[in-house]
């Protein structure tokens, strides 16, 4: 397979500051996007002159997480704040100080509970109830390290959650209990960002050592290789189990094949790449949506 078989098809612009943060939107070719500027904009794939802006939160967003039935957005801020609004109207209905730092990931366990990972080593977990006015209710804090939790990532049929620390390992918590179950000993300099196989049981984690580890369920690792140079900010298997995206503060996109782990795209500091640092992916079908600290997002299609 030719190792440039991605391209850029699409530039989004209109963030005033670096991107951190993506999630899908309430159709299948939309997203949302976030970063420094606290404005939430949403885009559609087809249409990337389009973005339109849902909410200024007024300070850095890191996280996003769309709950489209109940018609609700979550945002984790850079100060560890909790931001609901309500879709219909565009109000804040609901503002918790849930960290005393940034919320890095906001991950749906279930229908009705929510798990956020803190910069302050901390994992919350949040029960979403029928108050339009007050949706979330904290169940559980729970200190998992001294370091930043970076991410949180939960298997495709719900069985296993796993969380990417700042102290290197990646915790495996029972479900629904949120107790640690084992503990990989994952990246030397601080584990960034965890994400499950679509149909296999591994795990993929990516670390400030630029390296990409592949897992088994015991904990065994089963492969590990260079991936980047710097820190590996992301890792993103896509729907079918066929790709495996990563990006970093190299400020590169890579696409591997998920099977053998051989390399399938790699992008270059061209115009039509990114320039600084890619924060972070979201697949959306077969399309690659990468968001960027030059204030861009692009899509990428094979």
């Amino acid at each position: 397979m030719s190792a440039r078989s991605f391209h850029p098809n699409a530039m989004f612009q209109g963030h005033k500051a670096a991107v951190y943060a993506l999630c899908s939107g309430s159709t299948t070719n939309s997203f949302l996007s976030a970063g420094g500027d606290g404005i939430v904009v949403q885009w559609r794939v087809d249409q990337p002159d389009k973005g339109e802006a849902l909410v200024n939160v007024g300070e850095a967003v890191f996280s996003l997480c769309l709950l489209a039935r109940r018609e609700l957005l979550v945002i984790g801020t850079g100060t560890g704040r909790l931001l609901v609004i309500d879709l219909r109207t565009r109000n804040e209905v609901q503002a918790i100080a849930a960290h005393t730092k940034g919320v890095f990931r906001i991950c749906l366990l279930d229908p009705n509970t929510l798990a956020c990972a803190g910069g302050d080593g901390t994992l919350t977990s949040w029960s979403l109830s029928d108050e339009r006015m007050k949706p979330l209710i904290q169940l559980r804090r729970i200190p998992l390290c001294e370091e930043k939790l970076r991410d949180i990532a939960l298997s495709a049929k719900g069985e296993r959650l796993v969380v990417a620390c700042g102290d290197g390992s990646l915790r495996e918590l029972d479900l629904p209990t949120l107790n640690e179950r084992q503990r990989f000993e994952g990246h030397e300099k601080g584990s960034n960002c965890v994400a499950f196989h679509p149909t296999k049981p591994v795990l993929i984690s990516g670390g400030k050592d630029g390296q990409v580890k592949v897992w088994r369920p015991d904990g065994g690792c089963l492969l590990e290789f260079a991936a980047h140079k710097g820190s590996v900010y992301a890792t993103s298997m896509d729907p079918t189990g066929r790709y495996l995206a990563t990006a970093g503060r190299d400020a590169l996109l890579k696409v591997w094949d998920a099977n053998t782990l051989g390399p399938v795209h790699r992008s270059t500091r061209e115009r039509s790449a990114h320039t600084h640092s890619i924060n972070a992916v979201l697949w959306l079908g077969k399309t690659l949506i990468t968001a960027s600290d030059d204030r861009t997002l692009k899509a990428w299609v094979p």
